[in-house]
């Protein structure tokens, strides 16, 4: 065989072997969608390994997708049971994203034997509509623990709960801050007259926080109404009365004048010189 031939055959040769790579199927672009599904697996198997630590962070870090895959995984990891400290990351990480499902999950952890899952899952609750989490936050007003109280007590005032109403003035007579912050933070005028109505059967700070906090509300009102919450609070005898209108003075601007204001002024003037008001 020439020269010229070998080249001409080598030449083709390669033309070939060209010509053949060319026509081989290339590898599939790995897309976003791709990228998430397999950040979203990898968390969910985090999620149920025996790394503790490892898990609540992947519990956390699923909260932060919006992916309704990644609430899927939260959701199937509660189903599965969670640790406590995993479990709380999970039930935190779920209420980011509200939907109507979760609430039988939450449901189930409500009765979780530790208090601090219990009341994480009823906090969660705060954020679902639904008449069947309403009354687990409800249920949880009743509980042994002081925390699962506190914490269905701060659900209810979130999820302005009526149907708590009840079980926080019973609450609120055991004097628990926790009632007195939450009927605070629910009252309209018709709430803050059955409120005052409980001098006398509730303990007078928990009255007077209670009262005051609801005096200090930007949004209630109007000003006549925060003239019936200082007379109101003006009833109380003790210490507690006067700590609570000053509250109130020190947090409201002299000016624009309001009646509730000068009407507060009175109230502790009168008291600290010794007057019957």
């Amino acid at each position: 065989m020439t020269v010229s031939r070998i080249k001409m055959w080598v030449l083709s040769l390669a033309c070939a072997c060209a010509s053949v790579a060319s026509a081989a199927p290339k590898p599939a672009a790995i897309t976003k969608a791709d990228k998430a599904k397999a950040e979203i697996d990898s968390l969910a198997l985090a999620l149920s390994g025996a790394d503790e630590e490892a898990a609540a962070k992947a519990a956390a870090a699923l909260g932060e997708l919006a992916d309704p895959a990644a609430h899927e995984a939260l959701l199937d990891g509660l189903a599965f049971g969670l640790r406590r400290p995993v479990a709380v990351e999970a039930l935190l990480a779920l209420a980011k994203h509200p939907a109507p499902p979760d609430v039988a999950s939450l449901k189930r952890y409500a009765g979780h034997h530790n208090p601090s899952v219990r009341g994480t899952a009823i906090a969660a609750l705060a954020k679902y509509p639904d008449p069947a989490a309403h009354a687990v936050v409800v249920q949880g007003l009743h509980d042994t623990a002081g925390v699962v109280r506190n914490a269905a007590a701060d659900a209810a005032s979130k999820g302005r709960m009526r149907e708590a109403i009840e079980p926080l003035l019973a609450l609120l007579a055991r004097g628990e801050e926790s009632a007195a912050r939450a009927l605070a933070a629910m009252a309209d005028a018709a709430l803050v007259r059955k409120i005052g109505d409980q001098l006398g059967k509730v303990p007078d700070p928990a009255l007077a926080l209670c009262l005051g906090l609801v005096l200090r509300r930007p949004d209630f009102g109007p000003d006549t109404e925060r003239v019936e919450v200082v007379r109101a609070i003006a009833k109380i005898t003790d210490q507690s009365a006067v700590n609570a209108l000053t509250d109130y003075l020190d947090a409201t601007p002299k000016n624009p004048p309001r009646p509730s204001r000068a009407e507060a002024e009175k109230v502790v003037e009168a008291r600290l010189s010794g007057g019957a008001k």
